[in-house]
């Protein structure tokens, strides 16, 4: 048995290091050095490095202060249908984020549906503003909601006894405890705008940031030299961000107190308004996608038309989803099992420091960075372009997460079962089918669900990695998009956002019927 464990052991440490340390490896020894001065004093390069850099910072923390007034609603008002709210607003998550730049363009770019009587379009600098916090505000909803949950709320009757003010309460209490959900938050969110390119893709017009740049320098010049010196920009934030994470540990407590509401019908009633407000806008970018599906042409004919549906599937689409739909199963079935095992290693098992940093490392990677780098590493080999580079690509960009996922799971539970397991001559099998899996039930799920949205959504990870018989339906946005077949595209969204929605409401409605 003890063999076995080994040799499990060493499978997964082998892969770790085969999957993220060679292929990130191999793309900085193919540097080319001499074309970083090049690079450095071309001027769209600066630009597009300086816009990246605004546009983060502003959209961070636009981002950010949405994501905390909605999650205050949720935890510190007496707001009505909050567990209806809680599963909506992260609802934006479901689609991918050159979607979100496709819709405003759709209502708000130069032949908008609101654009047009409203004289205005928002193409460039705000249209990459606003799509960018469509795109990251769930994320930061998400961390910051968890944190308002494991506050100790009896914190909060000291200081009523002890006279605070609202605002020393807020700076003694609240943000003490919020501390590192919210720095965690602006990390995740910055390092989500300034590595994507959908956005900015789709409405940035000529706005160009780094992302951008990188994709037309790989995809329209093949240069992948400058490429990778680009990249290894991009992997600043994301390094820090994971720094950040490894290095900072969160103290609080979960509260055995509920946490006593206040009444306020006037902040309820504007909360509700802002909540509201804010979902209108989100949904507005969904209902354009039906909008735009079924009307023949928005400009020169706006009559209901099945025209680019048919046109759609008359184009492989079901092909496409085919391959999605395979690609994101056996991501989800062998992420999860992957990410379980390794996490029961580092939980359970203990002394696998260094695998536990190799699990997580991931997060610090785009998913653009990743993919170049498998491209620079096996364009070559017999599995470039195939469905199996697909799934192990998209295994190790969502993998972090999932990992930590189990790993917390696991760390939750009794750390005498093994003692128990050994003295009864139990083996590690029998106690991860008798006793670990089945108290882990609920995370499983939610590990599968996040490997397969995710799958099923992302492009900057595979845009350098398929051909035309392993094409993802996610990179169809792309392709579309390009071409300026905005209904099209906007069918495509909607089918995506369609299959994972129905994945979800599964995983929720197992979760709820176990209770």
């Amino acid at each position: 048995m003890m063999k076995k464990r080994t040799y499990v052991r060493f499978f997964l440490l082998l892969f770790l290091l085969c999957t993220i340390f060679y292929p990130l490896m191999r793309m900085v020894c193919k540097i080319n050095w001499n074309d970083f001065s090049k690079l450095m004093s071309s001027l769209s390069f600066r630009k597009a490095l300086g816009n990246s850099v605004l546009v983060t910072c502003l959209s961070t923390c636009l981002s950010v202060g949405i994501a905390y007034l909605l999650a205050y609603t949720i935890h510190r008002t007496n707001i009505k249908h909050k567990s209806f709210l809680k599963i909506v607003i992260p609802l934006p998550m479901l689609i991918p984020s050159i979607s979100h730049g496709l819709g405003l363009m759709t209502l708000f770019g130069a032949n908008g549906i609101f654009s047009r009587s409203l004289g205005f379009n928002i193409v460039g600098f705000p249209g990459v503003v606003i799509g960018s916090i469509l795109y990251s505000f769930p994320v930061a909803f998400l961390i910051l909601s968890d944190g308002f949950s494991y506050m100790d709320n009896t914190m909060y009757e000291v200081s009523k006894i002890l006279g605070f003010s609202r605002w020393q309460t807020f700076k003694k209490v609240t943000f003490c405890y919020l501390k590192k959900p919210i720095l965690s938050a602006i990390f995740a969110v910055f390092t989500l705008i300034f590595t994507d390119y959908g956005v900015p893709l789709a409405i940035g017009g000529k706005f160009n940031t780094l992302p951008v740049y990188l994709y037309k320098e790989v995809m329209g010049l093949l240069n992948f030299s400058s490429g990778t010196i680009i990249s290894l920009f991009l992997l600043i934030p994301a390094f820090f961000s994971f720094l950040f994470d490894l290095l900072c540990k969160d103290y609080t407590t979960v509260s055995q107190k509920k946490y006593p509401l206040s009444k306020n019908k006037r902040r309820d009633r504007i909360l509700t308004l802002v909540t509201y407000g804010i979902l209108l806008f989100v949904f507005l970018i969904l209902g354009s996608f039906v909008y735009y599906a079924f009307i023949d042409n928005i400009v020169l004919h706006p009559t209901f038309s099945l025209t680019h549906f048919s046109y759609v599937f008359e184009n492989h689409l079901l092909t496409y989803l085919g391959n999605s739909l395979w690609i994101s199963l056996l991501v989800s079935i062998f992420g999860t099992i992957i990410s379980y095992l390794i996490a029961y290693f580092t939980a359970r098992d203990g002394g696998h420091k260094g695998m536990h940093i190799l699990a997580i490392s991931s997060l610090a990677i785009p998913g653009m960075v990743l993919g170049l780098s498998y491209t620079v590493s096996f364009h070559n080999t017999y599995f470039y372009n195939t469905f199996l580079i697909l799934v192990i690509v998209n295994i190790v960009h969502f993998m972090a997460s999932a990992y930590l996922m189990a790993y917390n799971a696991l760390k939750k539970l009794n750390s005498n079962y093994e003692g128990i397991a050994k003295v009864c001559h139990i083996g590690t099998i029998h106690l991860l089918k008798d006793v670990l899996i089945p108290n882990t039930k609920k995370t499983i799920r939610e590990m599968f669900s996040y490997f397969f949205i995710n799958a099923m959504i992302t492009i900057s990870a595979v845009a350098f990695l398929y051909n035309t018989k392993t094409m993802p339906l996610s990179i169809l946005i792309t392709n579309y998009e390009g071409n300026l077949m905005l209904a099209e595209a906007a069918i495509v969204s909607l089918i995506l956002f369609i299959v994972n929605l129905v994945m979800k409401g599964i995983v929720s409605f197992l979760n709820r019927k176990e209770g």
